[in-house]
């Protein structure tokens, strides 16, 4: 027995901002459910990659209440969420360029280019390209 796939779930104020930022990162949106009062998106399911890469993402309309709020409760925990590309540089132009502010792309001792950049409710995104490690 063994995990086959992992797909965070974020609370997110604004489901549509969310998903126009994730999309700057290659996400699309594979599976939705609308809201009975309003129509208005209140989950989506994301998806990027294709073939045998394939990463999922759930985004869930946390019903008003604000990163900051949920930073406050006991049972909160920091998140940052590793992604990797095989264009760092464009990926940080791209989302610098949407008006994001991501930090400064940085070179790692093991050869990694990576930079980090907050999505619109302030969960830590982090980009990196490999410099060819391996899981041993």
């Amino acid at each position: 027995m063994m995990i086959t796939a992992a797909t965070p779930l974020l609370n997110v104020a604004e489901i549509h901002r969310s998903i126009d930022f994730y999309r700057l990162l290659g996400f699309e949106v594979v599976a939705r459910t609308l809201s009975d009062l309003d129509e208005q998106p209140v989950w989506a399911m994301l998806e990027a990659g294709g073939g045998d890469t394939r990463i999922r993402l759930m985004l869930a309309a946390h019903g008003g209440v604000s990163h900051e709020e949920r930073r406050m409760r006991p049972s909160f925990a920091g998140l940052v969420w590793y992604l990797e590309c095989n264009d760092v540089d464009g990926m940080f132009d791209t989302i610098n360029d949407a008006g994001f502010k991501p930090e400064p792309v940085t070179e790692l001792e093991d050869g990694t280019h990576q930079f980090f950049v907050r999505d619109p409710d302030g969960y830590e995104i982090a980009v990196t390209e490999p410099n060819g490690y391996t899981v041993g």
